[in-house]
């Protein structure tokens, strides 16, 4: 938090913390720098302010930073220097910009008083002091027509006493007196005010002098501006879009409504009672509050009628005047408003036909309700958010002072979920203990939270319960069981289950209840509550119905997991989806993108459902769930949050004492960890699931791991063993009949043999594979193994076979919605298409990759992919992203650039044992590094491509490094 002023005593905030910058020449600098933030004084200027020489400026400038701890604050530019602040931060530059009473209250006596520098004085004084008396008679123009006259007068004779020829002034004490039915004091004032303007200037009075003598005159006693606004509160904080949009929202010969809604608590009254005292100049007859108690509890919302006879008497009315029915006060209090510049705030409100009849012909209508009120014509809506947290901890801090660090404030309002009224509810309370720290209240807070947030009659809680009474039965039961639900959001299908209905009639549900602001929508068909309100929501839930719903939520999540599982690798081993409530209207997955589609976005949800069921001793669900969402984490790279879930699983599964689901959970686990690259843990959770899959007789279990414990062998480059493993698991897989599975076993063999160099034997499996994944529909899995092919192609120099199976790979992995798969393939592919020499293609092909990540990551730039992906160790896609940058780069000519992603590259590819990605990246190095000109570099790599390559046994991965070798080796051409 940072302010400077200059309207009294130099005064410097920053960080919370006042700064004493020494009188002399480093205050007039600072000055001068603030009168214009963000511009560059000049040295001459500066240099003329404060004498001396332009050594000397510097010198003073040095100190004025090290004064301010931030070195940065000060900027050294071309011919002067920089403040950089923002001018609201600056209080001569706030003061024009705010209501009188808020600049008013900027203003801590003679401006510049300790600067010391009468140039400055000179020059910005007088105008300063000038638009203080101007916003001064504004202020107290206000205050006139708001009624408070009498209490003017004492400050009105103080101020004609400090301003003895200032006209505006002694108009206004001339009116205060004069409605204070003192009109003798009034008449006095006048001679006064008009004998001294023609002694001491020779001037008759102006109009305002004028006007005001002559209604003393003639008693003008003409019925009063009526105001019956609460009062402004000195704390309002944020809503500044808001309330502009209020204010520029003026009627034009008819009626004008503005309606404000949005939840309990968020500051709609206050919002509307700030514009109205912000409006009522522009409306000097009449300024009418009239509260219709649709949500005060213990008050029966106000009828129309009963409303109109409050409006009517208001305004003068006699009793006896008004009409008994509701058309004719409607037609009366119409009547009475239309000759009137006249607003009116309607608080409170329930429903567009409470507002309606309430409505006069011309004027303001501010309305505020906890409900959109979608059937009333309006002119402008203004729907209320939370504040933001620069906001909250404004207004937290305008309440307590800063009694807190920042980081403990932010954490204070946090936990009241930025809901104004929550932060007035605890600033109140902390305001009025002082012994608690903020740690105290940020624990009361945690524990508590809605017992903590009630002060007086004020209640947090008490505000939500209100608008939960309105409900309907169905409406509340929805809103209750969905506090149950302990993920991020949720959709229509979620509520349907819920409460055992079709997705249309809880769509239904859940628009009303976003009507009434207990339910927020942040994209189309996700809904989500305010956190304050998914706290009610959960402690309204009813003993007997609360383990059912719990229920409801996880068999949701369970059979919708279970069938997108099925469409995304459908030849999959599934675990039966053992739900207790059949879903009545559950999505339905066509394709293999709608179903990876589906669990994207439910992704955070699932997680949170394993925890919920193992929590509440679900352990059936703690179990199934991970396993029929794993594969997903598996396309997303997410090896930790794949460990994380079967953890979960694996613990449910032996509180089950299930030994099938054991060893689905182990097995779920081993190749959680083997996808971490953490082999040992893998090795240890594989080989006890292995023994489990025998104890029980599952054969296809038994191969799953078998194929598993193959992969860590291959990884480590022990083929011989890897494919014992593969050939085993391949006998059981025909032996029990599942196609899929016998695929993904000759696949693997394939790839084995191609890494043994074994070329012809590789595709002889590969291509067996293919029919089998095509019959089952597997179309990720049929991409897999064409890439397979491609690539055993392209090192047998095979290059048009190689470029036909690498095209029918990419639209495979498209078709399956696999954009992972696709980004590593296509960065692979782009980097074939290099070595064959068609950079054009390779180029287009490297700079897809990026936005394919972007994309599967849901991510906006690649920074952040390449980070995420480095928080979930998926080396894989760091690998893919940073070859097809350092290659898009190095086709385009930026070799600094490239050479830099490269370099990052080979770092996480020597964390990895993946020989045919380390070549090929050395190679790439050494390339660079001869374009750049540094040749004992591009030897030295080009020498450990070579060394890599051997060991890949593939005869194309040898001639690219030893030709990437001879390069660097070769003597220089003359004049190069």
């Amino acid at each position: 938090m940072r302010s400077f002023g200059l309207l009294g005593p130099l005064d410097v905030m920053l960080d919370g913390r006042h700064v004493h910058v020494p009188s002399g020449k480093r205050r007039v600098v600072l000055a001068a720098l603030l009168l214009r933030p963000g511009q560059v004084v000049g040295v001459d200027e500066l240099v003329e302010l404060v004498g001396g020489s332009r050594g000397a400026l510097q010198t003073t400038v040095g100190r004025l930073r090290e004064d301010l701890g931030s070195p940065d604050l000060v900027q050294t530019r071309p011919g002067g220097y920089l403040l950089d602040v923002r001018p609201d931060e600056v209080d001569v530059h706030r003061f024009g910009t705010l209501e009188p009473h808020q600049a008013l209250a900027l203003w801590r006596g003679r401006p510049f008083a300790d600067i010391g520098s009468d140039v400055l004085e000179r020059d910005h004084v007088p105008a300063l002091t000038e638009k203080y008396l101007a916003v001064l008679e504004a202020r107290i123009d206000s205050d006139l027509r708001a009624g408070e006259h009498a209490r003017l007068v004492p400050e009105l004779r103080s101020l004609t006493r400090q301003h003895p020829v200032r006209e505006r002034m002694w108009a206004q004490l001339i009116l205060a007196l004069h409605r204070c039915d003192r009109q003798t004091e009034a008449l006095q004032a006048y001679d006064d005010i008009r004998l001294r303007l023609a002694d001491e200037l020779g001037l008759d009075p102006g109009k305002d002098l004028q006007r005001a003598h002559q209604q003393v005159l003639t008693a003008d006693n003409r019925p009063r501006s009526r105001n019956d606004l609460p009062g402004d509160i000195p704390d309002f904080a944020g809503r500044a879009q808001d309330l502009d949009d209020i204010l520029t929202a003026v009627p034009s010969g008819c009626v004008a409504i503005t309606a404000i809604d949005g939840m309990a608590g968020i500051g709609k009254t206050t919002l509307a009672v700030r514009a109205a005292h912000r409006l009522a100049a522009r409306f000097p007859d009449a300024q009418l509050f009239v509260d219709l108690h649709s949500y005060t509890e213990g008050v029966e919302p106000r009828t129309p009628s009963d409303a109109l006879l409050a409006l009517l008497t208001a305004l003068g009315v006699p009793a006896h005047e008004i009409p008994d029915g509701l058309d004719a006060r409607a037609a009366r209090w119409r009547a009475e408003m239309a000759h009137r510049k006249a607003l009116v705030v309607l608080d409170n409100a329930g429903s567009a036909a409470q507002v309606r009849p309430l409505l006069p012909g011309t004027g303001l209508v501010l309305v505020t309700s906890r409900r959109r009120l979608v059937d009333l014509d309006v002119a402008h809506n203004v729907s209320l958010d939370v504040l933001s947290e620069k906001d909250s901890l404004n207004l937290l801090t305008s309440i307590v002072g800063p009694k807190a660090d920042l980081e403990a404030s932010r954490e204070i309002v946090r936990l009241c979920g930025y809901l104004p009224l929550a932060v007035r509810i605890v600033g109140a309370r902390w305001r009025t203990r002082p012994a608690w720290s903020a740690q105290d209240l940020v624990r009361r807070l945690t524990e508590q939270r809605l017992t903590e947030l009630t002060a007086g009659e004020r209640s947090v809680a008490g505000a939500f319960a209100l608008s939960y009474q309105q409900l309907t039965p169905e409406q509340q039961r929805l809103f209750r069981r969905l506090g149950l639900h302990t993920g991020e959001d949720w959709d229509a299908y979620l509520a349907a289950a819920v409460i055992g209905s079709t997705r249309a009639e809880a769509e239904r549900l859940l628009d009303d209840l976003l009507d009434v602001h207990l339910m927020q929508q942040q994209e189309n068909g996700r809904y989500r509550f305010h956190d304050l309100l998914a706290d009610h929501a959960k402690a309204s839930v009813e003993p007997e119905e609360r383990d059912e719903a719990i229920v409801r939520i996880l068999d949701h999540y369970l059979h919708n997991a279970a069938a997108s599982a099925l469409r995304i690798a459908p030849g999959r081993p599934q675990v039966h989806a053992d739900v207790t409530y059949e879903q009545v209207d559950p999505p339905v997955f066509v394709t293999p993108v709608a179903a990876l589609a589906w669990q994207e976005a439910e992704r955070r949800n699932l997680r949170a459902a394993v925890y919920l069921a193992a929590y509440e001793g679900h352990y059936r669900y703690a179990w199934q769930l991970p396993h029929h969402f794993a594969h997903f984490l598996l396309l997303r790279g997410s090896g930790r949050e794949r460990v994380e879930v079967q953890s979960v699983a694996l613990a449910a599964a032996h509180h089950l004492g299930d030994l099938q689901a054991r060893a689905e959970a182990l097995r779920g686990l081993g190749s959680a960890y083997l996808g971490q690259e953490e082999h040992a843990k893998a090795e240890e959770h594989l080989h006890k699931a292995l023994d489990l899959m025998r104890q029980i007789g599952d054969l296809r279990g038994e191969a799953s791991v078998l194929g598993l414990l193959g992969m860590i062998a291959r990884e480590r480059h022990e083929f011989d063993k890897a494919m014992d493993h593969y050939q085993r698991g391949l006998v059981l897989m025909r032996q029990v009949g599942a196609p899929t599975g016998e695929a993904n076993a000759l696949q693997h063999i394939g790839v084995v043999h191609a890494e043994c160099g074994e070329s012809d034997e590789a595709l002889a499996h590969l291509e067996k594979a293919l029919p089998l994944l095509k019959a089952s529909g597997d179309m990720r899995s049929y991409a897999g193994v064409l890439h397979d092919i491609a690539y055993v192609h392209f090192c047998s120099f095979h290059d048009e076979e190689s470029r036909s199976c690498a095209e029918q790979s990419l639209a495979a992995y498209r078709e399956s919605g696999d954009r992972r798969g696709e980004s590593i393939a296509t960065v692979e592919f782009a980097y074939w298409r290099y070595e064959m020499g068609d950079f054009a293609a390779a180029r287009e092909m490297a700079r897809e990759v990026p936005r394919l990540c972007r994309a599967y990551m849901n991510l906006p730039d690649d920074d952040a992919v390449l980070a995420a992906m480095a928080e979930i160790r998926d080396h894989v896609g760091q690998v893919a992203l940073f070859v097809a940058l350092s290659l898009a780069a190095q086709v385009d000519g930026r070799l600094v650039e490239a050479l830099g992603h490269t370099q990052r590259c080979l770092a996480v590819v020597r964390s990895t044992s993946r020989w045919w990605n380390e070549y090929k990246v050395l190679g790439q190095l050494s390339t660079l590094h001869l374009a750049l000109g540094d040749r004992e570099a591009a030897i030295r790599y080009g020498e450990e491509a070579v060394a890599v390559a051997e060991r890949v046994r593939q005869p194309r991965a040898l001639a690219l490094a030893e030709r990437i070798l001879a390069t660097a080796t070769a003597p220089a051409e003359p004049g190069s």
